[in-house]
């Protein structure tokens, strides 16, 4: 409501609500699904199944959270997947895997400690816990497709075309909205507790979730989502750190 000025009166205003928790599943498909050109009607939460029709053909529920639609489970790409212009956020002379070559990495455990190098490890579960990985895990360069700038936001990455990562402005308004690990892993954002590698290493693994922004802060590091159960926050971390993925369609 909205107090009006003078004589003491009140004058109430109303505020249109949402009428829509379900958004159109379109083509079905990530690379070709066209976000509604107006979200006014659908609920924060509105929701859909999309599938990525790259390596493995895995679906992935999406959301409305705010004015962008998120995927709400880890982006699990595998190791060894060559990404194109027609199916990902990626440009014809990508340099991933050396130029012009955009291939992601194999997926390997034993790595993630350089600030330049592309790293992949793929789990086979997707149950979180303190000793089991679950989902993907991508260090800065390659989530960025190899572009890794050395300040403000790639331009290319791995999510699928048509979809991006979140910049760390998106990722400071989504985090100022949902404030801790709860509200975070709560719907409608489902955040994983599915840790980090780093140095060749697994840890935090069912306690704590990160997931990287499209900014880089320095050459070494880049923006990142972190969150426990009790807090969350926007921070940057070392680039060879390897953290989950979301991407966004804004």
């Amino acid at each position: 409501y909205k107090m009006g000025a003078g004589n003491g009166a009140i004058t109430m205003t109303s505020k249109s609500s949402c009428t829509t928790n379900t958004l159109p599943s379109g083509t079905g498909i990530m690379q070709t699904w066209s976000k509604p050109s107006s979200l006014t009607s659908y609920c924060d939460g509105a929701s859909t199944t999309l599938t990525d029709n790259r390596s493995g053909n895995k679906s992935y529920t999406v959301a409305k959270i705010g004015d962008l639609i998120w995927m709400t489970k880890n982006l699990d790409l595998p190791g060894g997947t060559t990404l194109t212009a027609a199916d990902s956020n990626v440009s014809a002379g990508c340099a991933l895997g050396g130029t012009n070559n955009c291939t992601l990495p194999a997926s390997s455990a034993s790595d993630f400690y350089d600030d330049s190098t592309a790293y992949v490890y793929n789990s086979n579960s997707t149950t979180c816990g303190s000793n089991q990985p679950c989902y993907s895990y991508y260090s800065y360069a390659a989530a960025t497709a190899g572009t890794n700038p050395s300040s403000g936001n790639a331009t290319s990455d791995i999510c699928p075309k048509g979809w991006r990562l979140p910049t760390q402005a998106e990722l400071t308004a989504l985090r100022n909205t949902y404030t801790t690990g709860a509200t975070l892993t709560a719907a409608p954002f489902n955040g994983v507790y599915a840790g980090y590698y780093l140095f060749g290493s697994f840890d935090d693994g069912g306690s704590n979730g990160y997931s990287w922004s499209s900014t880089a802060r320095k050459a070494s590091s880049a923006y990142a989502l972190s969150f426990y159960s009790s807090h969350a926050y926007v921070s940057d971390f070392g680039k060879p750190y390897g953290f989950s993925i979301r991407c966004v369609t804004p």
